[in-house]
């Protein structure tokens, strides 16, 4: 009885399944952040750069 306690009760895996949940969640904010600013981040980056790095 104890053993079957004990595997009830065992969290190993747990700390693997929350980990890959918070990953999922946090690719799926970027992901809306990225379709919500897509053409302005892009022209934000594209001036960032040719201000770092203009043409020659």
């Amino acid at each position: 009885m104890r053993r079957m306690w004990g595997r009830l009760t065992r969290e190993e895996g747990e700390s693997f399944v929350e980990f890959a949940v918070v990953l999922i969640l946090i690719a799926i904010v970027v992901l809306a952040i990225l379709l919500i600013l897509g053409d302005d981040l892009r022209l934000f980056l594209n001036d960032l750069l040719l201000t770092w790095f203009p043409p020659r």
